[in-house]
């Protein structure tokens, strides 16, 4: 396998044949954003955490309370830094709405639309991410992810970009690299890795004072790992499989139940 410098911020193919125009708005509407001051000077600001496979979000919050989105006028901006600088790599599109039927004003699948409810700032946050948001009665946020600025291999309305943790370390991507080794190596990035992890690991399995504390002398030994391992796939693979090893073993049994899903 060979490794190189990613090669960032390159307009890249359309993944789906519909969507050329609402790409193309979107990066123009976007291209200015590039540089992260004229984000905020715009009234974009940072919220939530760094997540592994998406970056920060910068929210726009009079854009999310319109009931029409705009492919050049994104409610959330998505930064990462690469390089040492901070990058735009994506953006999303975020609509209010009382049902589960998603927002029909963009020329993009239904399927590429998901759905949560609470604040970025809050639990119900990293669980909807994690695949584990619960429907309650009230309005739900309907998001959009458009991977415009950084490449997705598994396509660019696709949630997550685990060439992400990739780019953080100016490595290049595998082909048909495993979701395991991308978020081992999202571990290895930085502290931002390990404390989205530590936050997740807390927000899902709800573990005592004595488990978070042992959790996390746990993720940052695998972490170490990680960094020694990288940017070995195989390697990687195994310490990602290692680290749930010994969560499950620093757990009690009702906290792991909890957090088996999350492997």
């Amino acid at each position: 396998m060979r490794w190189g410098v990613l090669l960032l911020l390159v307009p890249v193919a359309v993944a789906r044949p519909q969507t050329p125009e609402f790409v193309a708005r979107a990066r123009a509407g976007t291209e200015a954003f590039r540089n992260p001051e004229a984000a905020r000077m715009a009234g974009y600001h940072p919220v939530g955490p760094d997540f592994p496979g998406m970056g920060r979000h910068w929210i726009h919050n009079s854009l999310i309370l319109e009931s029409t989105p705009d492919a050049a006028r994104p409610a959330i901006l998505e930064y990462a830094e690469l390089n040492g600088s901070l990058t735009l790599v994506g953006v999303a599109y975020a609509v209010l709405i009382k049902s589960d039927t998603v927002p029909p004003f963009l020329p993009v699948p239904a399927s590429a639309w998901h759905f949560h409810q609470g604040t970025v700032t809050e639990e119900s946050f990293l669980r909807s991410h994690a695949g584990l948001s619960h429907t309650v009665p009230g309005p739900r946020l309907a998001v959009l992810h458009a991977w415009i600025w950084l490449e997705n291999p598994d396509g660019m309305l696709e949630t997550d970009n685990w060439a992400l943790p990739y780019a953080r370390l100016g490595l290049s991507p595998p082909r048909n690299g495993s979701r395991a080794a991308a978020r081992a190596l999202a571990l290895a990035a930085g502290d931002g890795g390990r404390m989205y992890l530590e936050a997740l690991l807390h927000a899902v399995g709800a573990p005592n004072a004595a488990e978070t504390t042992a959790l996390a002398a746990v993720v940052r030994r695998h972490q170490a790992t990680a960094r020694q391992q990288a940017p070995s796939m195989s390697q990687l693979e195994a310490c990602w499989t290692a680290l749930w090893a010994d969560v499950k073993a620093t757990v009690r049994p009702e906290v792991w139940e909890r957090l088996v899903v999350l492997r």
